[in-house]
């Protein structure tokens, strides 16, 4: 169930006065006081609400606070799992997000919204519309350095759009790794253990959370570079080839990559 705040509805009493006089003062004159009353109300959280039930189903994660966050995440250049982490615990966020409860309902995000949500932005191409409307109020409203860093609006989308590759190549390669392992051990053993075994030994969420956004491109085009080698490896056996999994990474690699070395450019 699609669930977003109303912006022009204030707080009675501010919620973020348990921190205290000088830790709120600080906060107000910070960047975090101007994303949160002057970005995060511009974020078109509306275009999103297709893909959720308007009363049916378990109402969704804030959206302007989750749009928030992958934009502070691109600014930040952190991977998924300090971004995410920094939304739970770090008041100087949970203050520009706007998220003042200490509640799981409130405070807590997964990786797994944080996916599914960058995988409707992609979808459609509507972080286009996202992060033109934050550089576009920055640009217009304030002459501000935010901390010394910037909305680059060509390479955050850029690096959007990696992201999501970079979870469906590590997805599709740990499914045939873990196939052929089951199915012809003696085959996957056979395989460079330091560059293959950390597939299927690592936690999914592992495999690309751990990815900061300016790092996209080149693990991009590591995972190509893995996946070609998987392809021609096996090419001439005809067991591995029968594999869906062996085909689902084929075409993997047949709908994303030109060659291995054009793959950085594909969709740009």
């Amino acid at each position: 169930m699609f669930h977003a705040k109303d912006n022009k509805q204030g707080y009675i009493f501010d919620p973020f006065e348990y921190l205290g006089p000088k830790r709120l003062s600080e906060l107000k004159n910070s960047w975090a006081e101007i994303f949160r009353s002057e970005i995060l109300p511009e974020l078109p959280v509306e275009s999103l609400r297709k893909y959720y039930h308007d009363k049916n189903g378990r109402p969704s994660k804030e959206m302007y606070s989750m749009l928030g966050l992958l934009i502070l995440q691109q600014m930040r250049d952190l991977t998924d799992e300090k971004a995410v982490g920094d939304f739970m615990f770090d008041s100087r966020w949970r203050y520009a997000l706007d998220v003042p409860g200490d509640s799981d309902r409130e405070a807590y995000v997964s990786l797994k919204s944080l996916w599914t949500l960058r995988k409707h932005l992609t979808e459609d191409g509507l972080y286009v519309e996202m992060f033109e409307k934050a550089t576009e109020k920055l640009a217009k409203i304030f002459k501000v350095d935010f901390d010394k860093q910037r909305l680059d609006s060509v390479h955050i989308q850029s690096n959007m759009r990696h992201l999501g590759r970079i979870a469906l190549f590590s997805r599709t390669i740990k499914k045939f790794l873990l196939n052929l392992k089951r199915q012809h051990r003696v085959l996957y053993d056979q395989l460079d253990s330091s560059r293959f075994k950390g597939y299927v030994n690592k936690k999914e969420e592992v495999l690309f959370a751990a990815v900061k956004p300016s790092e996209t491109a080149k693990t991009l085009s590591l995972l190509a570079e893995d996946t070609h080698f998987l392809l021609q490896q096996f090419s001439s056996n005809e067991k591995v080839k029968s594999m869906s999994s062996f085909q689902l990474l084929s075409r993997l690699f047949k709908d994303q990559c030109t060659s291995v070395d054009d793959l950085e450019n594909k969709g740009k």
